[in-house]
Formats: structure tokens, sequence, C-alpha cells
């Protein structure tokens, strides 16, 4: 079974995300599916239904009665209901609330109440509104009550403020339809326990400042989410990220690269794949015990001492590693690719920091996968989820 054929509502809500609706859009129908179109009125002053009703090659519904002629019922919001999915794309905090309420004060409410298909809610909206106890109250009870959350993205939002709000990225909403209509990726990781970590880790100077590093830890959410999605039961090991969460993903909290090494170790024997994506530091700071701030008037100077090499550490372990190389430059990939003997590795990702327009801080990245056989699979840039399932490919087909 495929997209192709299948029924989807797409619902747009009143965000200045709505025109990634249109992408979206698009995707599906090239996909085969028969889409059709619910715009909040709110919508329309955003994106106009002509546009969505020439990609779809369907009347666009907003208003109750909106296309009554077309459908030859005045029922809309139960013609519409009769769908293989439902997607909101983008959701406001508002439509979301009012979802959670059970309210149907417009056609796409009262569409939502009476499908009995699965529903996928996409959230935009301001980083600070996310962050409401209200809003995570109101996507909590939907998510418990069976419905699909695509959390948002983190970066620069339309008010012009940073944080996490702006809508997932349209490939990735895409690539979950797929998987939920049974044309995506499946199962092919159900029931393995897979281990994440992500993120940065930080060695103290004294008790304000310290060294660190400049990732962010989407790879490795990534990794995570895409690996839940194809069946998987998921642990990350988060090291300093203030990426949204999924709740179906349990998260151990980290700070330094000697709490990382403790936590992957009690958790290795418990899981049968490990991701290493967090960027670990390489060195820590060797100080005497202060306590305190280091006043600038004094100087200081500062020793730095190698921390462990967790992977090595973890050599007699019967699970599936795969490791994570930040290569400066385009360099040498033969010796990045010692590292698969030298750590045990059944796997190495390569990624060039050097560029600004991939790895740390950016969404989009672009590797080179290192298999047991020296082979190398090249990931031209991409989405990090993109990025993360073709990992997920070759590693599925190592295991």
């Amino acid at each position: 079974m495929n997209a192709r054929g299948r029924r989807i509502v797409l619902g747009v809500t009143g965000s200045i995300a709505a025109y990634k609706a249109v992408e979206l859009l698009r995707l599906l129908t090239a996909a085969g599916c028969d889409v059709r179109v619910i715009q909040t009125p709110a919508s329309r002053e955003f994106v106009g239904g002509m546009t969505f009703q020439a990609l779809s090659g369907n009347p666009v519904f907003s208003e109750m009665f909106t296309g009554a002629e077309e459908s030859g019922s005045p029922f809309s919001h139960i013609d519409l209901a009769d769908a293989d999915l439902m997607v909101v794309a983008p959701a406001t905090a508002g439509t979301i609330g009012k979802m959670a309420a059970g309210l149907a004060d417009n056609l796409l409410l009262s569409t939502f109440l009476a499908v009995d298909c699965q529903v996928v809610i996409c959230p935009a909206m301001n980083h600070r509104m996310l962050k409401n106890p209200a809003v995570q109250e109101n996507l909590a009870t939907l998510a418990r009550r069976g419905l699909e959350i695509i959390y948002p993205e983190a970066g620069r939002l339309a008010c012009g403020e940073a944080g996490a709000g702006r809508l997932a990225d349209v490939n990735t909403i895409f690539a979950r339809v797929q998987e939920l209509l049974g044309g995506g990726y499946g199962h092919d990781y159900q029931d393995m326990r897979v281990l994440v970590t992500a993120g940065g880790t930080r060695e103290p100077i004294d008790a304000v400042r310290h060294i660190s590093n400049r990732s962010s830890g989407r790879m490795g959410y990534a990794l995570a989410e895409a690996a839940l999605g194809r069946g998987a039961r998921v642990t990350v090991i988060a090291a300093n990220c203030g990426l949204p969460r999924h709740p179906d993903i349990t998260y151990i909290d980290v700070e330094t690269a000697g709490q990382m090494k403790e936590a992957v170790h009690s958790q290795v024997a418990s899981h049968d794949i490990l991701f290493m994506a967090a960027a670990v530091s390489d060195f820590s700071v060797s100080l005497p015990g202060i306590e305190g701030k280091i006043k600038r008037s004094s100087g200081y100077d500062l020793k730095l001492v190698p921390t462990a090499d967790i992977l090595k550490d973890i050599g007699g372990s019967d699970i599936f590693k795969v490791g994570f190389a930040a290569q400066f430059g385009a360099g040498d990939l033969q010796q990045s690719g010692l590292k698969l003997e030298e750590k045990g590795l059944a796997m190495l990702v390569v990624n060039d920091i050097s560029r600004t327009d991939i790895g740390f801080e950016s969404e989009s990245n672009e590797v080179t996968i290192i298999r047991p056989d020296r082979s190398e699979v090249f990931v031209g840039k991409t989405s990090k989820q993109g990025c993360a399932q073709v990992i997920l490919d070759c590693a599925r087909e190592i295991l």
C-alpha cells in the first residue's frame, strides 16, 4: 500500500507559515494523494484559496457552506471527514486550543470532530507562545488522545525573534504522512532499543564560565525522532539541548563529558544500537577547585586535560555503535575511517564543520557515511531529518 489515491484533508490555519502548506500540498499531490484543503478564514489573509485549488485540483473549503454547490451536499464537514488522514499544517495556538477543548466554530474544527482517521498536528507560533503552559497542556491532551504531533523547529521566527516555534520542515511532514499511509519507511526498527546522544557538553572553568562547542543537538534529535517513527524505542542523552521534546522519547540530561560517559555506560546494556551524535568535549579544565567567579584583574592560565573516549571505553559491549566525526575542511576520509577499527564502530558518519551552511547550529547537513568495508555513502546537503533517514537506512542494512 502507498500514498497514491489516498484521500487527505489538509487544514491550513492563520499563521505566517501558511505559505509552507503550498509546498506540502505540492508534495502530496505529486505522490498521487487526493487532497481536500480546508482554510480557516484567517489563513486566507496569508494565502488565497485559488493557489490551493490550482494545485489540488479540488475546490477549497473555508466557510461552513463553502463548496456546497461543488460537492452537492450542504454537510461539508461530514463529507470532508471521509478521509484516510487529516493534517493540520500550520496549526496555530488558537486552533490547537479549540481542538483540545472540542470546539467547532469553523469548518476545519467541525471536520476535525467528525473524522475517524489519524490526525497530524503541525504547530507553528512564537517560541514564548509555544512554551506557555496552556499550549503545552493542550498539545499533551491531543497527544494523549492519539493525535500525531510533529513538533516545530528552532530558528529565526517571522517576528524577528529566535527560538522553537517554526513549522517543521515540509519534507519531514511529508515523510511522516507517507509512513502513516503505509508508503514511507515502515517499521524496520520495530521494538529495537535505540540510544542517541545529542548536543554539546560543557566543561566548567568557574561557577559561571565553561568551554563548549556549537552543537545544537538537532542531528541527534532528528535521528531519535526518525528512529521512533520507524518503530524503535528511543532514549536520548541530551547535553545542553534547548529543543522541543517528543513525548514518546525518554530523555536523560547531562552537562559535562564525565556525565555523558556515566549516562552512556548506564544505558548501553539495555539498548541495541548507539548513535553517538553528541559533540563531546575533547578536553576538560584542570583546576585546583575554584569557587565563584575568576576576576578579570587576576588573569588565569587554563590547563586542559583530555577527557575519556566514550566509544573506546565501551569496546566490550555488544551494542551496535555508530560514531560521528567532525572534520574541519575536506580532509582525508580514509584517515577518518581508521576510527572504525580504533573504536570498534559498525559505522562512522563524517561531516565538515568548517562550513557554516551545514552542521553545527544549522538545520541542514551533508555527510559521508563510512561502512565496515570502507565503502562510502555520500549524502548531499539536505535537512537533518532527511540525513537521519539515510543514516538509519545504512545502519539497518548492516544490522
